[in-house]
């Protein structure tokens, strides 16, 4: 037998022996994937994108399509749904600018958390600096210069007010079938809506209009609720943002005690209803069932997944065993840790279990052959953070509620209570240990209210800062009328 024959059965060998291992790949991952989703199906877990969707609601009810606003999810799809141009250009990139600040280092919004009111000044040279914005020719007290350079917006946030009357639900079209590469542009302009509403409110409190400031919180709070639905981590990212953003107003407000008992019975019943480990879980979920929606096309056509892994069209030449595989594995680290670190039924966040969250994650990132965790590791070494951050924003918003309360305990008997059960309401637990949140009345005559936070003790209403904000991960969420320093360990 010649060399060259013995070459080509000795190739043929091979080539049967990588068909056979192909093969076995492809069918003990199919059977993974299948056991592990008929298993959680037995327990109740429902593996359906659909069914994460936020249902559809009447137009002339929708806020996200008073006309401001409906160009930003207006497009022609191609027809595997991997590409989107939006209709009008024009009318598209007017809504993406809508209500746009450009804003620098010394204006920002949001220092309620290290106890800082904003300063307008900042904010009033801003807008004589920039071209485009009305302004006397002296520049004269900042809350009044403010709400003159506000005045070029005024028709546009008047139609947005009276649009949130008259449309009181919202729910953005977004392309849930498109998965990764579906936009989401509303998220910026919402956010730089609310910015604008923020800072009138401020001018409005600084220039003694409290009720105009109120219907700009009002505002502010309605447009960051817009998005509590939708199903997607960067959505609640940006809703938290935008909440921290209009407290600010609200914290200043009680600082200064300029609202009266209808404004803070108005406020505290907003408040109230904010509820953003909710809005964890129905992200998580989402995260989860859009990357199996991906992976399932993606077995059809790899193309699906170029917006996210490169070389997509690499990973697509090896089995589908592999994909579910991975699929297997990015579903188990969902159901047995990222959908329990935040229990919205019980109103808890269990850091614990982010911990061994980010172990497990570590130790599978160190395999020597990790290919069944490829896909864990894209889409969630940063779901502990989300956590944090909610963690920390829903305890601003209880906070917030309850200095409504206490201010109007205040009001009533001309001194806070001894202790908040003083207050005969039902009122939030702190989230990190289901007990009240602890309070504390100063010698100044006002009160400082805190949580424990993600590090689970109580450091005695201390904060971290970490550059100029505070760091999450350590320390107490306080409230607090005093400037914070940085005392937490």
């Amino acid at each position: 037998m010649s060399k060259l024959k013995k070459f080509g059965i000795f190739c043929v060998g091979i080539i049967g022996l990588m068909i056979l291992i192909y093969s076995i790949e492809d069918l003990r991952g199919k059977a993974a994937w299948k056991n592990f989703k008929k298993e959680w199906e037995a327990k109740g877990e429902v593996f359906d994108y659909k069914q994460i969707v936020p249902k559809e609601i009447p137009s002339e009810k929708n806020f996200a399509h008073t006309a401001l606003l409906k160009p930003l999810h207006q497009y022609k799809w191609s027809e595997d749904l991997s590409e989107a141009t939006p209709i009008d250009q024009k009318s598209f990139d007017q809504a993406q600018s809508l209500l746009k600040l450009d804003s620098n280092e010394d204006t920002k919004l949001g220092g309620w958390m290290l106890g800082q009111s904003v300063d307008l000044k900042p904010w009033q040279k801003m807008f004589r600096d920039q071209e485009g914005w009305p302004h006397p020719e002296e520049a004269g007290e900042p809350a009044a210069d403010i709400l003159m350079a506000l005045g070029k917006h005024e028709s546009t946030m008047a139609e947005l007010t009276q649009a949130a009357k008259d449309r009181p639900l919202c729910r953005f079209d977004i392309k849930y079938e498109a998965h990764v590469g579906a936009p989401l542009p509303h998220l910026g302009p919402l956010r730089n809506i609310v910015k604008n509403y923020t800072l009138r409110s401020l001018a409005h409190l600084a220039n003694n209009d409290p009720e105009a400031a109120l219907a700009d919180v009002r505002m502010g709070l309605f447009l960051a609720e817009s998005m509590r639905e939708e199903p997607l981590l960067i959505s609640q990212l940006v809703r938290i943002a935008c909440l921290n953003i209009a407290l600010q107003p609200v914290w200043e407000g009680l600082k200064e005690k300029k609202w009266d008992t209808e404004q803070l019975v108005d406020l505290e019943k907003q408040l109230a209803v904010i509820e953003l480990l909710k809005g964890y879980q129905i992200s998580i979920l989402g995260e989860r069932e859009l990357a199996n929606l991906a992976i399932d096309q993606m077995a059809i056509s790899p193309k699906v997944f170029n917006k996210m892994v490169e070389e997509a069209d690499k990973i697509g030449l090896a089995p589908e065993g592999w994909l579910r595989h991975n699929q297997k594995q990015l579903n188990e680290m969902h159901l047995k840790f990222s959908q329990r670190i935040v229990d919205p039924k019980a109103r808890r966040i269990h850091p614990d279990i982010a911990v061994a969250f980010i172990k497990e994650l570590d130790a599978r990132s160190k395999r020597k052959l990790p290919i069944y965790d490829m896909f864990s590791m894209l889409l969630l070494p940063a779901i502990d953070k989300v956590a944090i951050k909610i963690g920390a924003a829903q305890s601003a918003v209880d906070h917030a509620r309850i200095g409504c309360l206490l201010e109007l305990h205040k009001i009533e008997h001309k001194q806070y209570p001894a202790k908040l059960a003083d207050l005969k309401k039902p009122l939030p637990l702190d989230p990190y240990n289901g007990k009240p949140y602890i309070y504390k009345v100063d010698q100044e005559g006002r009160y400082q209210l805190y949580g424990i936070g993600w590090n689970q003790k109580d450091d005695g209403g201390g904060i971290v800062k970490k550059g100029d904000r505070t760091d999450l991960e350590k320390g107490d969420l306080v409230w607090s009328y005093s400037t914070q320093d940085s005392k937490g360990k």
